[in-house]
């Protein structure tokens, strides 16, 4: 009965403070509610301040509550990075959410559990992998200096990993990942060189984006999710466009069988 009603005073202060309110019963299990701006997060899951291949970037605050997929794929992702390239270093992680979503203090989105910012790979000048320099902005032609007149180099082949892994792991479906006109260049030009996946090559350019009437994101991603369908189904809510790639069943049956039924059509257009 405790963690009940714990669970539904978290929910109620995550509502308060996105400023808007959501119909019908909490889920019981992780789920993200509402938009990206205007939500909450149900039974979210935390991001450790260290894993495999991870770092956190901000490790003694509370904004690393996302929902479990999410957090899974960035821990899936940075080790398939260092498997590909030996020696890389840890990938630094930033603000995921608060404890239930709802208002952060840095941000107009990160309510509810689907968005997190990733900071860059980075390399010397002679290609050795670095540790993280943390938000530092990194010009079109991929470096960037700081503060102390230190020099970095955008790691075009790892972050395009990254990516790429991110892209094709079949647990998300990642809406955008936002990030500078200057950066996704870069990642654009290194993966018509180097991807033999043409569908990989296909999605990039959809995905990898400089978010509108935001800061460019010239020193770090900013990953986000679509809304799973059971989470749809609870009120979770997508804002902006849905992918071609994630419903090509649609126009394959509706084009290979003119007299497809209402009920298949439907059973299909549910479908996640």
């Amino acid at each position: 009965m405790g963690a009940m009603r714990s669970r539904w005073i978290g929910a109620a202060c995550g509502l308060l403070s996105a400023g808007c309110w959501a119909l019908g019963p909490l889920p019981d299990r992780p789920s993200s509610l509402g938009s990206t701006s205007c939500g909450i997060v149900c039974e979210g899951a935390e991001l450790a301040d260290r894993g495999e291949a991870f770092l956190r970037g901000r490790p003694g605050e509370e904004t690393r509550v996302g929902v479990p997929r999410l957090l899974d794929a960035l821990d899936h992702a940075a080790s398939t990075v260092r498997g590909v390239f030996p020696g890389t270093e840890a990938l630094r992680i930033g603000d995921v959410g608060a404890p239930h979503g709802g208002h952060h203090e840095r941000h107009a989105s990160h309510r509810a559990g689907r968005d997190v910012d990733v900071l860059f790979y980075v390399e010397d000048a002679g290609g050795r992998p670095l540790p993280s320099v943390g938000f530092v902005a990194f010009s079109r032609f991929g470096y960037a200096v700081t503060d102390e007149g230190e020099l970095y180099f955008f790691d075009d082949a790892r972050n395009w990993a990254l990516v790429r892994t991110l892209l094709t792991d079949a647990s998300i479906e990642v809406q955008w990942i936002f990030c500078s006109r200057g950066i996704e260049a870069r990642l654009l030009a290194y993966a018509l060189e180097h991807e033999a996946d043409a569908d990989v090559l296909f999605r990039a350019p959809y995905v990898l984006q400089q978010p509108e009437n935001a800061r460019p994101h010239d020193d770090h991603f900013h990953v986000r999710v679509f809304c799973s369908a059971e989470e749809r189904a609870e009120g979770c809510r997508d804002i902006g466009p849905r992918w071609p790639w994630l419903r090509p069943d649609v126009e394959t049956l509706a084009g290979d069988s003119p007299t497809l039924d209402d009920a298949t059509l439907l059973e299909i257009l549910r479908r996640p």
